[in-house]
C-alpha cells in the first residue's frame, strides 16, 4: 500500500480539522425517544450554509427544528429555530440547512416533536473556513471588459450632459464648452478609478482578515529518544484558541494513531501529558520504517482537532505495552472475515457504497460455535473504527454514534439552557458531571452503568467524501483483550 507523505502534509495544511479529509459530520443517537441519524455538511467558509439530513426512521415524528448554538454564546445568545421540511417522496427523511455566521466552536441543536412528545439533541459542527471561493478566469474577464465599458459610458453620459444640456436645439457647443466638457470627463474618469482602486484596497483588508481566520491547525513534532515517543505542540495564532485547555476524551487526552507508511503496522496508544504542550508515550513494539502520525484531542469549548507528522523509526524496538487501552501490532489485510484468537470478525456491510451518501459499515463478531461474541466497553464504546483512503488523503475515527466527540458533545450541551439527550456509553467520571447539570437523566446514567457488555453486530455510520479505495480498522474489546482486523473497501 503507497502513501503519498508529501501530499498528505500539503493536503493537512490546507484542510486540517477535527478530521483529515472527511468534512461531513454524521451523528447515530436519540433526540430524547426518538433513534435520529443525523447528517450534516457543514460549509468550508464562513459565514456559510451547513446542510442538514435527518432520518427519523419508523418514528411518527410530527416537527423538527434546527438552532445553531454557538460555544461562547449559548442558548442565550442562539437564533431562533426553523423548521426542516421532509423530503419529498418520503416518510422519514427531513432536510433543512442553518447559517454559520461567524468563527468559533459552535453545533446545531435538533429538537424533534411526534406522539412520543418532545425531545432534542445537540450536534457539533464547528464554523471554521477552510477554503476561500476563486472566480472563474472567463467569468472575471467578462466583468472587466464590462466594467471598463460601463467606466467610459458614463464618462461619456456626463461629457455630454456638460458640453450641450445648456445650448439650444441644433447649435454646436462652443470652443470653452467643449474644453469645460473635457476637463468634466477627465476628473470623472479620475473619481471614479479611485472609488475603484480605493474599493479595490477595501477589498484586499477584508480578504487578508479572513485569510488570518481561516483555520490553523495545530503543528505537531513527533520525535523519539531512547525508546521514548515524544510529542510537542505547537500553536499558530488563530483566534483566541489555547493549546493547553485540552479535556478527555473518552478518559484520554490525547488518541494517538501510527500506521506505518507499508500498511502493515497499526498503533493506537494514549500518550501521557508532561505539559500543556507536551506529551510522550512509551513506544510499543514497532519494526524499522517511517510511519503516519495521527494525534486526536479536544479543547474546552468542544473544538476537536488531529494532529498530524510523520515519524521515521530507525532501527527495530521492541517493548510492552503499558497501557490496557493501547494496541500496537501487525494487522494483516482481511477480504470478508478476520480471525484473532477464537474471536471472528465478519465485515457485513452493504456491497454498493456510493461516496457523499450516509451509508452504515457494519462488523459482526461471533467465537467459538459461531455463537454472538459478548463484547466488552473499550474507552467506553462497542467498539472504534479507523477509516483512512489509500492515498491518505482522508483519515478518521469512528464511534458507534458516528464522527462527533463524546467530548465535544458534553461541552456544547452545557451551553444549552434545556435538557438534551446524549447518547453513547460514558465514565462514570462523566456521568457524575451529566447528572449534576441535568443533561440526562438518572435512570439513564444508571442504565449506561449497567451495561457491561454489547451485542455481537457493531455498526458505524459514515459518509465517504469521494470515489476510491478504503482501509479499515475495526477494534473491539474480547476476554480483556483488544482485537483489531482490517478491510479494505470500495467507495464509487
Amino acid at each position: 500500500m503507497k502513501y503519498y507523505i508529501t501530499y498528505l502534509l500539503l493536503y493537512i495544511c490546507l484542510q486540517s480539522q477535527a478530521h483529515i479529509g472527511s468534512p461531513d459530520i454524521v451523528y447515530q443517537g436519540n433526540a430524547g425517544p426518538y433513534p435520529l441519524l443525523i447528517t450534516i455538511q457543514p460549509p468550508d467558509v464562513v459565514p456559510g450554509i451547513a446542510k442538514v439530513l435527518i432520518d427519523g426512521g419508523n418514528e411518527k415524528i410530527n416537527r423538527i427544528k434546527i438552532q445553531p448554538v454557538y460555544y461562547q454564546y449559548g442558548s442565550d445568545g442562539a437564533p431562533k429555530g426553523d423548521d426542516i421540511r421532509k423530503v419529498a417522496g418520503t416518510n422519514h427523511l427531513y432536510e433543512g440547512s442553518f447559517w454559520l455566521m461567524t468563527f468559533g466552536s459552535s453545533s446545531v441543536k435538533v429538537s424533534v416533536e411526534g406522539i412520543k412528545g418532545a425531545g432534542s439533541t445537540i450536534v457539533p459542527v464547528p464554523a471554521v473556513a477552510t477554503a476561500t471561493r476563486a472566480m472563474e478566469q472567463t467569468t472575471s474577464i467578462c466583468l472587466a471588459i464590462m466594467g471598463v465599458f460601463l467606466i467610459l459610458s458614463l464618462v461619456t453620459i456626463i461629457g455630454a450632459a456638460i458640453r450641450e444640456s445648456t445650448i439650444p436645439h441644433g447649435a454646436l457647443p462652443t470652443q470653452k464648452e467643449k474644453r469645460i466638457s473635457n476637463i468634466v470627463m477627465s476628473l470623472s474618469f479620475i473619481s471614479i478609478v479611485s472609488l475603484l482602486l480605493f474599493a479595490n484596497n477595501w477589498w484586499e483588508k477584508v480578504e487578508n482578515d479572513y485569510r488570518k481566520k481561516m483555520f490553523k491547525p495545530l503543528k505537531l513534532n513527533a520525535h523519539i529518544k531512547k525508546n521514548t515517543l515524544h510529542l510537542d505542540i505547537k500553536n499558530p495564532i488563530w483566534l483566541q484558541r489555547k493549546a493547553n485547555d485540552l479535556i478527555a476524551d473518552h478518559g484520554k487526552l490525547m488518541h494517538l494513531f501510527l500506521i506505518d507508511t507499508k500498511g502493515q503496522k497499526f498503533a493506537h496508544l494514549h500518550p501521557e501529558q508532561k505539559d500543556s504542550l507536551h506529551f510522550t508515550s512509551t513506544l510499543p513494539t514497532l519494526n524499522q520504517g517511517k510511519y503516519l502520525v495521527f494525534a486526536e484531542v479536544v479543547h474546552s469549548n468542544g473544538m476537536a482537532e488531529t494532529l498530524t507528522d510523520t515519524l521515521q523509526v530507525l532501527e527495530n524496538i521492541n517493548s510492552l505495552i503499558t497501557d490496557n487501552d493501547d494496541f500496537a501490532g501487525n494487522v494483516p489485510l482481511n477480504s470478508e472475515v478476520s480471525v484473532i484468537d477464537n474471536l471472528k470478525i465478519k465485515a457485513t456491510s452493504q456491497d454498493k457504497i456510493i461516496s457523499g451518501k450516509p451509508v452504515k459499515l457494519s462488523f459482526t463478531c461471533t467465537e467459538d460455535g459461531g455463537k454472538p461474541a459478548n463484547l466488552q466497553p473499550y474507552l467506553g464504546m462497542a467498539g472504534h473504527v479507523v477509516v483512512m483512503k489509500d492515498d491518505a488523503s482522508v483519515f478518521i475515527h469512528l464511534h458507534p454514534m458516528g464522527t462527533i466527540s463524546m467530548a465535544s458533545q458534553y461541552a456544547l450541551a452545557q451551553k444549552i439552557d434545556e435538557n438534551v439527550t446524549i447518547c453513547g456509553y460514558l465514565s462514570d467520571s462523566l456521568n457524575a458531571s451529566l447528572e449534576t447539570t441535568g443533561i440526562i437523566d438518572k435512570q439513564t446514567i444508571s442504565l449506561m452503568r449497567l451495561k457491561k457488555e454489547y451485542n455481537s453486530e457493531i455498526i458505524f455510520p459514515y459518509v465517504f467524501p469521494k470515489p476510491g479505495d478504503y482501509y479499515i480498522w475495526v477494534q473491539v474489546k474480547h476476554k480483556g483483550s483488544i482485537k483489531t482486523s482490517k478491510f479494505k473497501i470500495k467507495a464509487v
